[in-house]
């Protein structure tokens, strides 16, 4: 069960993450958080490096696809169209059915998707359970949701957030 808690690798920032590295793993699929991954907490703007990391991630013919608690697709969906990634709303992570969902449009199985994400009690312990390869990126920004701030952070200091390995392996 510890190590549920664990991701596979650590990144400070999405665009850090080597897509050639993600295929030679025999990785198919992408689901990606949207808060404080993609883009900042409710936001809709996403940067130019993390654009240019979703072409990289295509053209080594990985699938990605968003996949957020948040429940109201309109904010999610503007976002998710600009980067023309299907998406999942409400999610529940950790609980299996969201990631399921996301899979499921992506056409891949646990053994060939990646879950990355910014939160350890959402994003990764949910894809470990599910036996996703798991990546754990640091927040954007400083701003997030009360039960994220005072609940999920304290908790994961407690854990500690750090990877099972340095690198990609």
């Amino acid at each position: 069960m510890r190590d549920w808690f664990r991701p596979h690798h650590m990144v400070h920032r999405l665009e850090e993450l080597d897509c050639a590295t993600l295929r030679e793993r025999g990785l198919r699929g992408v689901l990606l958080d949207l808060d404080n991954t993609l883009a900042p907490w409710r936001s809709q703007e996403v940067s130019g490096a993390v654009e240019a990391w979703l072409a990289r991630l295509r053209t080594y013919d990985l699938r990605a696809c968003v996949v957020t608690n948040a429940a109201h697709t309109r904010r999610v969906a503007p976002v998710a169209e600009r980067l023309g990634l299907p998406w999942v709303t409400s999610a529940y992570k950790p609980l299996p059915h969201g990631f399921r969902r996301g899979m499921a449009l992506l056409d891949t199985e646990p053994e060939t998707t990646a879950m990355i994400g910014d939160l350890m009690t959402m994003d990764i312990i949910g894809g470990n359970r599910l036996g996703l390869y798991t990546v754990l990126v640091e927040p954007m920004c400083n701003r997030e949701a009360l039960l994220t701030r005072w609940l999920q952070r304290p908790l994961e200091a407690l854990i500690g957030r750090r990877p099972r390995c340095c690198k990609l392996v």
